[in-house]
């Protein structure tokens, strides 16, 4: 096994793990997205599933509330651990909000975060 296997499945096993949490945008009435840093915060759990590994990326699919999606991201394997995880975790939290409004899901997300203030 080549030096770039063996660090994407060290990656895969101590850093990322099988399940991440991310944070739901608060839609605004304008359509604006905003990513809350203070205050009542709603996240989503994004359960990971390799599908296939490659040399440089990973295959995952991602299930999160009703939703499956297969998505290939890129592993740099000249960055450090906690750079690839938070470059992973962002790639993630954007798919994961673009499938939420993308499904026209705004107004319950917005539920969400009134539920979160009470």
């Amino acid at each position: 096994m080549s030096i770039t296997k063996k660090y994407i499945e060290f990656m895969l096993e101590n850093v990322i793990g099988s399940n991440i949490r991310v944070q739901l945008p608060n839609p605004q009435e304008d359509g604006k997205l905003f990513w809350t840093k203070l205050g009542p915060t709603v996240y989503m759990n994004v359960e990971l599933e390799v599908i296939e590994k490659y040399t440089r990326s990973v295959k995952f699919n991602l299930k999160f509330d009703r939703y499956e999606v297969e998505k290939i991201i890129f592993i740099p394997i000249e960055s450090s651990p906690m750079s690839i995880k938070e470059k992973l975790h962002n790639t993630i939290e954007n798919l994961v909000s673009k499938t939420f409004i993308g499904d026209g899901r705004q107004e319950e997300i917005r539920q969400m975060y009134e539920e979160k203030r009470k």
